[in-house]
């Protein structure tokens, strides 16, 4: 049985990764149109980029946990 502990858990996690995507989307929106040019991530759109893969990866063994199910999301994105 899916307690309250658990359901709040999966809603952080959730909102952790809708808050990391939207910062990211701001971030690349903020780049501009750069049409047949290269752009070089600076090391604060690398920490949001790397925080939206955390928050995911923490939302999928959130799911896989509450499912019993392995996640393939989460078994896609292991770093090891």
């Amino acid at each position: 049985m899916i307690g309250d502990d658990e359901v709040l858990t999966a809603a952080r996690a959730r909102n952790a990764l809708d808050s990391a995507c939207a910062d990211l989307d701001s971030a690349v929106r903020a780049l501009g149109d750069i049409a047949d040019d290269d752009v070089m991530a600076s090391p604060g759109l690398v920490a949001l980029l790397l925080r939206v893969v955390v928050a995911r990866r923490q939302l999928a063994g959130v799911e896989s946990f509450l499912t019993g199910v392995g996640s393939a999301v989460a078994d896609r994105t292991r770093w090891v």
